[in-house]
């Protein structure tokens, strides 16, 4: 798999002045530790014993040097992780207003992680102009390490179907009764998105940043006639109801998540792969691309 193609991961990473930090001092109580955050962005002149050299003006000058220094130094990361993930691609030319607010916002990423999805979205402007929006930025930059973790396994879970190729979370599906279903109007089945560290909780996050609707969705009844394409991940799924009145339940991501999702690239859950056909199975026939290749060839 190329470079260009490999899904960004997100990590948790301290910034390497945190590491360092870290490693020269164990910090036991708050007092000590706020005393090394303002060392380290120099802030410390009221905490030293003796009176600073330099006047609060020189200690401005000096706060600002090394912070321009590091936005510089994350510009550039960003910009040679992009040039990294390019390959032979057709480019185009990203709006010059788009360009500067990218940069404004860039500079303050320090976390590796987010660097490396910074530099798709580059990427992706410069091979395709207008596919990242500005408000699509702005959540991005907003958007914690911990919060792209979780946007990460949301969309490792996502999929499309029908001819919408808008991606959705699906959690199960409402059926019909039969006639042996004891009184029962509705069967229901369910996929357990916590056992794959997507707990409810964490969807409350991805509603609060406006990455996905808040509102558990359910699809039009699925024909017995004519079988419902279903994509997740790039595995093309034909799902066929035993009987009528089958419907999807899923969560409908937002214009802005699908394209944040886009930027992670595929990196599917083969165990929530696995639990979903398993569930899907119990009221529809599920059939994959490769089943079908396999009965062509028998």
């Amino acid at each position: 798999m190329s470079e260009s193609s490999k899904p960004v991961i997100i990590e948790q990473r301290e910034s390497s002045s945190s590491k360092n930090e870290g490693k020269s001092s164990y910090i036991k109580d708050s007092a000590s530790r706020i005393r090394s955050i303002a060392q380290h962005y120099g802030l410390d002149a009221l905490l030293l014993e003796e009176k600073p050299e330099k006047n609060p003006l020189e200690r401005s000058i000096a706060r600002q040097r090394k912070r321009n220094e590091q936005r510089q130094k994350n510009l550039e990361q960003i910009v040679k992780l992009s040039h990294v993930y390019c390959s032979n691609e057709t480019a185009g030319d990203p709006e010059q207003d788009w360009l500067y607010r990218f940069f404004d916002m860039a500079q303050e990423v320090h976390n590796s992680s987010m660097q490396k999805l910074w530099a798709q979205v580059l990427k992706r402007e410069v091979t395709n102009p207008g596919s990242t929006s500005m408000k699509a930025l702005k959540v991005l930059q907003d958007m914690t390490p911990k919060e792209a973790q979780i946007l990460q396994r949301a969309a490792s879970l996502a999929c499309s179907f029908g001819g919408d190729n808008s991606l959705r979370l699906l959690v199960g599906f409402r059926a019909q009764g039969g006639m042996f279903s004891f009184g029962k109007r509705n069967i229901i089945g369910n996929i357990n998105l916590g056992s794959f560290k997507l707990p409810y909780s964490s969807l409350l996050i991805l509603f609060e940043l406006g990455l996905m609707h808040g509102t558990e969705l359910e699809s039009g009844e699925i024909s017995m006639e004519n079988p419902l394409p279903l994509n997740y991940q790039g595995k093309n799924i034909t799902l066929q109801p035993f009987s009528k009145g089958a419907r999807l339940i899923y969560y409908r991501f937002s214009p802005m998540g699908n394209e944040l999702c886009k930027l992670l690239g595929n990196k599917p859950n083969l165990q929530y792969y696995d639990q979903m056909i398993a569930v899907l199975s119990q009221k529809f026939s599920a059939t994959s691309e490769e089943q079908k290749n396999i009965d062509e060839f028998a």
